[in-house]
């Protein structure tokens, strides 16, 4: 029912601010430019799949949308919040989750310009009650006609694509039964403590990229200490890159803070983790595949 990854949205507290910080510092090529619409304003940078969403509620609005966004940035300060499903034709996916026993909001219809172009853009969103996808907010949107992204190429950073979204989570039976069950994503792999770790993980595809759900099985280790500190929910967001040296380089020289590439947990792959202080809250992945 789903099709592909729309796009992941990110809260901040000033689109601006974090626009030039994913455009001019950190080397993103730009999917929108930053718009303004009632109760709030957004940006997006391109991931060459996907588009990654910057959010601000604006300050002086008097709606419900801004009071909810400026609530949840309160609470959960700047980082992920939710994730954009294409779902290719909006309507029958709504009635084949609703068959499934998934509450969803009846579509709401938008616009917005600043596509390629710089043509505007309609589109439709359905919200899926959070309780049918664990540990995640979740959402539909389709854009009518398709959305395409303002040419960018692929940045400093020479991104290939969107590879995968990490959710973590206490039961990895129970939450991938559950992504099954409620929306039709089945886990294909699962590994148990890949390259020794402290984790167990499940392979979900949507489109060509997929979920990661992750549950930590010990006490010890980076991952358990993240998680004791930040709890269920969206974890990290894994972007490929064409050179994973040579993008970590170009990211220390702009005064990023990333960690040395090693090997990642699937066959073939390296990853450089930037921190979350140089991404305004986000934890981004570097991952590279040969």
């Amino acid at each position: 029912m789903l099709r592909r990854i729309d796009h992941v949205m990110v809260l901040v507290r000033d689109v601006g601010i974090a626009f030039a910080t994913y455009t001019e510092r950190l080397g993103f090529p730009v999917s929108w430019q930053p718009e303004r619409h009632e109760g709030w304003e957004n940006a997006a940078v391109w991931l060459g799949n996907a588009s990654l969403e910057l959010l601000s509620p604006l300050a002086d609005a008097d709606s419900t949308e801004a009071a909810f966004f400026a609530r949840a940035l309160e609470e959960r300060g700047e980082g992920v919040f939710m994730i954009a499903f294409d779902p290719g034709d909006i309507e029958r996916t709504i009635a084949g989750l609703r068959e499934r026993g998934v509450t969803v909001t009846e579509p709401v219809a938008g616009s917005a310009g600043n596509g390629a172009g710089g043509r505007r853009r309609s589109y439709r969103t359905a919200f899926i009650s959070r309780q049918f996808t664990p540990g995640v907010n979740a959402f539909l949107c389709q854009y009518e006609p398709p959305f395409k992204p303002m040419d960018g190429g692929k940045g400093a950073l020479k991104i290939k694509k969107l590879d995968h979204v990490v959710i973590a989570t206490e039961d990895l039976e129970d939450a991938a039964a559950k992504w099954e069950r409620n929306l039709g994503l089945k886990a294909t792999e699962r590994v148990s403590r890949p390259l020794g770790s402290g984790f167990e993980v499940a392979r979900l595809p949507v489109g060509d990229a997929f979920i990661e759900l992750v549950q930590p099985v010990e006490d010890t280790g980076r991952f358990a200490e993240q998680f004791r500190e930040r709890g269920e929910g969206f974890f990290s967001i894994s972007v490929e890159v064409d050179d994973l040296d040579a993008a970590a380089s170009y990211l220390r020289e702009k005064g990023a803070k990333v960690s040395e590439p090693e090997p990642g947990i699937w066959p073939g792959s390296r990853v450089a983790r930037v921190s979350r202080s140089s991404a305004h809250g986000v934890p981004l992945q570097l991952i590279e595949r040969r």
